[in-house]
């Protein structure tokens, strides 16, 4: 008589759903060969750290990215303590331009 009541037509997905950024027709990809070089990076572009073991993914702009994979490099992977981490460039060409105001 008193409680909560059980709302049978709600059920649990079976699955969760894959994030759009996990998918492979999501836009923004990170390409080509891993960037070993740190210094290299530029500050206004987006890189991506990947650990090759659990698929665990970081995305940041330039500098912000070498003080992250650093931390990382030292304490492992946030997801399986991991220490073979991949940094690679983000593929933005697909991105929509921004209209600069007038």
């Amino acid at each position: 008589m008193f409680g909560k009541k059980k709302n049978p037509s709600v059920e649990k997905p079976a699955e969760k759903p894959t994030p759009a950024y996990l998918r492979e027709d999501y836009p923004y990809q990170a390409i080509g060969d891993a960037i070993t070089d740190l210094d290299s990076l530029e500050s206004g572009l987006l890189y991506e750290i990947k650990c090759n073991q659990c698929e665990m993914s970081l995305r940041s702009q330039g500098q912000n990215i070498k003080k992250t994979y650093e931390r990382l490099k030292e304490n492992g992977c946030l997801g399986c303590g991991n220490k073979d981490l991949v940094v690679r460039k983000v593929d933005m060409s697909v991105a929509p331009k921004q209209e600069k105001a007038e």
